[in-house]
């Protein structure tokens, strides 16, 4: 089914719906209660599903509810953690200006979405609470959810997915060192979609502005091309049209972009306790904090039989990689879904005899992850570094506790704050804005070129712009970093021993904060 069928063009989501509890996270502990099931309309038609086990734009579930669009009607019934239910399906309660106008649903912890016929979400809430309490609401974007309304990013049907972390069900995310994090009460919330070619996965964020420029870098360095994407819990499942699959845990918030509410460092944190909420690792600065960079892609393994286009991920429970990953397909002549940990275990088979949502997948048995690369980024960039004996730059943002996501460099020039060339120079060719980590050049004052890697994270806006890079400034936070293996050898090539000792500091990864355009990079 297509996400946006024919309908007269829409300048802004129906009106009917301005306000809901969505707005007010986190809402309270999933209960799954049924007060009000009773009161909901029975569904008598022959077409919804006898079993739902993979997360599709029609059907959908949490640990207490099943979700089906049957053409464009929304219903729901009791789920028995996935047995077969004597529980009927009845109508989901609704706003009457989206009735008979839904095309598409994903559901994740206790809010699901809905995109009517021109592409405009919608989320009830309370969707793990009884229904008495379910509501709706068509804001989304910033400030803090109250936007007018989002249209869904992209228009590939299973492209796109609803991802909810939340303090009751998850609980808890880990950083790149396996480290233990606490989600805020404000939730992790966002939509993630396939966008173009299916190399970028634009997301939308309901406390963020409501444009296409805050996207996850995908696999292979954003070239990888997805024909399908499925997400909960902060986890995004990806694959492409050769069965090959990539998931990454990243949301906004644990990926350094959030410093008001969240504390990051670029430094090893080993050694410091890990805190027991947010509230104290975000202001006892003793506990460990969020390491970056953002933990990247992890390739999982191939599987090993029929599969379609129709892939799902949900949670299991509270704690950090707790999810469970679905594909629909086939063993031996019936039809079901191939399932595994997120982390570790291998592809196993579960019949259900169901009707395939999906669509074949021409699943090699060799990885081709790379045979429909798109192009890389077009922007080559490269700048002086600044001399590291100013007063501000972007260790000290981070020292001293200012929300330095919101602070581009080009404002510290702008009140005189200037910072003179050290003499070094910084090369990155094919700079991706969204990717996290990429290959880069210094150039010592002798000519001596340095690998170094430079890891970047989105800043804060609170103002829409466009994607990528263009003449409007793009702030980041990142890092340079020297390879282990060429830091630990750092005494053996003068050029590199200098540059550590007088722009590193003597450590082998350095804080900066950086300002991009599609012709000029601004460091500091």
């Amino acid at each position: 089914m297509p996400l946006a069928a024919a309908a007269p063009a829409a300048t802004g989501p129906a009106g009917c719906v301005p306000f809901g509890t969505a707005q007010l996270p986190p809402g309270a502990p999933s209960g799954g209660g049924r007060v009000g099931l009773t009161n909901l309309p029975t569904f008598t038609g022959p077409a919804a599903p006898t079993s739902v086990e993979v997360r599709t734009p029609t059907t959908q579930f949490n640990r207490f509810w099943d979700f089906t669009l049957v053409g464009h009607d929304l219903l729901t019934r009791p789920r028995d953690a996935g047995a077969p239910t004597a529980e009927p399906w009845r109508y989901v309660p609704m706003p009457e200006c989206l009735r008979g106008r839904l095309v598409g649903i994903s559901l994740d912890d206790d809010e699901l979405v809905a995109v009517d016929d021109n592409g405009w979400i919608y989320t009830m809430d309370n969707a793990s609470q009884d229904p008495l309490f379910w509501n709706w609401t068509s804001a989304w974007g910033a400030p803090l959810w109250t936007g007018a309304g989002r249209q869904l990013p992209g228009d590939r049907p299973n492209g796109w997915a609803l991802s909810v972390s939340s303090p009751w069900d998850n609980q808890t995310f880990t950083d790149i060192a396996g480290r233990i994090h606490y989600v805020g009460f404000g939730k992790m919330t966002m939509l993630p979609a396939l966008t173009g070619d299916g190399s970028r996965i634009t997301y939308a964020d309901p406390w963020l502005p409501n444009d296409d420029s805050y996207e996850i870098g995908g696999p292979l360095g954003g070239r990888f091309q997805a024909e399908s994407l499925s997400g909960a819990g902060s986890t995004t499942f990806v694959m492409n049209k050769y069965g090959d699959m990539y998931t990454r845990t990243f949301d906004f918030d644990s990926s350094g972009s959030d410093s008001i509410f969240f504390r990051y460092s670029w430094d090893d944190q080993s050694g410091k306790p890990t805190a027991p909420n947010l509230v104290v690792e975000t202001l006892d600065r003793s506990t460990a904090a969020i390491q970056l960079p953002a933990p990247e892609w992890v390739h999982q393994p191939k599987i090993p039989g029929e599969i379609t286009s129709a892939i799902s991920v949900h949670s299991l429970g509270p704690g950090p990689n707790r999810r469970e990953l679905r594909v629909e397909g086939r063993s031996g002549g019936e039809s079901g879904f191939w399932h595994k940990d997120l982390v570790g275990g291998t592809w196993e088979f579960t019949p259900t005899g169901a009707d395939l949502l999906g669509t074949p997948i021409e699943n090699s048995p060799t990885d081709r992850s790379t045979d429909t690369l798109a192009p890389a980024a077009p922007w080559n960039l490269s700048t002086n570094l600044p001399a590291r004996n100013g007063a501000i730059d972007g260790q000290t943002l981070i020292d001293i506790g200012f929300p330095y996501t919101v602070v581009d460099p080009r404002m510290l020039d702008a009140i005189g704050q200037h910072a003179q060339p050290s003499g070094y120079r910084l090369e990155v060719d094919h700079f991706d804005p969204v990717a996290t980590t990429r290959t880069a050049t210094v150039t010592a004052p002798d000519g001596t070129a340095i690998p170094v890697i430079l890891h970047t994270a989105d800043g804060l806006r609170m103002t829409p712009r466009a994607p990528g890079l263009d003449a409007n400034p793009r702030h980041l936070v990142g890092a340079i970093e020297i390879p282990a293996e060429a830091y630990a050898a750092r005494g053996s090539n003068p050029a590199l021993d200098a540059f550590v000792r007088d722009w590193m500091r003597d450590r082998h990864i350095a804080a900066i904060t950086l300002s991009a355009t599609d012709h000029d990079l601004v460091v500091r």
